[in-house]
């Protein structure tokens, strides 16, 4: 078993290749289009996105990197390709930049586990320059991602009276363009751009889906909660489930997300 510790570096072998990589290209490709900067990326976790802006952009344009876990920015600053990115440790509802400081804030797949998105949307804003925009993803609704779908599938199969709901009450938890839109609304902006992304997931095993979905992320805690010391057992399951629908090879799937992009 992977040492509990690992969680972070877990997340960023097995679970974001297949899922936060590809839309964290797309999402830079978009970004490399706003000619306004500096950028600010907030809840920016293991760095996927900001390796791929740090990539797609132009070497002019300054990027600042944050998250509020000490451990994250650490681990995500000794990356390869952030020579040109300065990190910071920062709460994105309590941002310490000044007012209007960036054309571009971002933030890839985050605001789906912030405990008070109005408040960080309006510290969005106020530093983001006039004319600035407010580029963020989330993912896509739960039946439009199978690989996702499968693994909650399994674990209220496996633990039906109390089941674990990580991906559906936050990884997948904030698809509703209303209640996105509500959010930004009272927060200030007053225009935003919803498009929705379908793209390829692939992995080379079931078994590195489930080891990363089950021991990267914070579902881990809710099947700690649950498994009485047998965690090995719930990730045997979720593979095995895995196997069943995607085969066992290598999964060839697809995925969706939505990119928003707001101003105001």
């Amino acid at each position: 078993m992977i040492p509990a510790g690992a969680t972070i570096a877990i997340r960023d072998r097995y679970l974001a290749p297949s899922l936060f990589a590809p839309f964290a290209d797309d999402m830079a490709r978009r970004i490399s289009r706003l000619s306004m900067g500096p950028l600010l990326e907030t809840s920016a976790d293991t760095g996927v996105l900001t390796q791929a802006i740090a990539s797609a952009t132009s070497a002019g344009l300054t990027i600042i990197a944050t998250d509020a876990d000490a451990d994250i920015v650490r681990f995500a600053a000794d990356k390869p390709g952030m020579a040109r990115v300065t990190w910071q440790e920062a709460d994105p509802a309590a941002l310490p930049f000044a007012d209007a400081s960036f054309g571009i804030v971002t933030c890839h797949f985050g605001v789906v586990a912030m405990s008070d998105r109005v408040k960080a949307f309006t510290e969005a804003r106020r530093v983001i320059k006039l004319g600035g925009r407010f580029v963020f993803s989330v993912p896509g609704l739960l039946r439009h991602n199978p690989v996702a779908e499968c693994v909650q599938a399994t674990l209220t199969a496996l633990m039906h009276t109390d089941p674990p709901t990580f991906v559906t009450r936050v990884l997948h938890g904030y698809a509703d363009s209303e209640a996105i839109d509500d959010d930004l609304t009272d927060a200030g902006f007053t225009d935003a751009v919803y498009t929705s992304v379908d793209l390829p997931f692939a992995a080379a095993s079931a078994r590195d889906v489930a080891v990363g979905f089950c021991l990267g992320t914070d579902l881990r805690q809710e099947i700690e909660a649950r498994a009485q010391g047998d965690v090995e057992r719930i990730v045997d399951a979720v593979t095995a489930a895995l196997e069943q629908r995607f085969g066992a090879g290598p999964i060839d799937t697809t995925m969706r997300a939505q990119f928003i992009s707001a101003a105001g």
